[in-house]
């Protein structure tokens, strides 16, 4: 989940560049820069995810439950 959401991110980042770089209009820059905020979302969502991960993984090995 984290590498989709990595990747997401990434995928959107890229979008909103080449709409910027293309852009004709008010209107163009505006879907760019959601397109950036778009992706600042799914990479703290990724971000989140991993550490989520870590702290479970610490709780199994704490738990001996490994």
């Amino acid at each position: 989940m984290k590498i989709v959401l990595f990747v997401l991110a990434i995928l959107a980042f890229l979008s909103g560049f080449g709409i910027l770089a293309s852009a004709k209009s008010a209107i163009h820059e505006i879907e760019a820069f959601v397109l950036y905020i778009v992706s600042a979302v799914f990479f703290s969502g990724s971000a989140i995810v991993g550490a989520i991960n870590r702290i479970g993984d610490k709780l199994e090995i704490k738990s001996g439950n490994s």
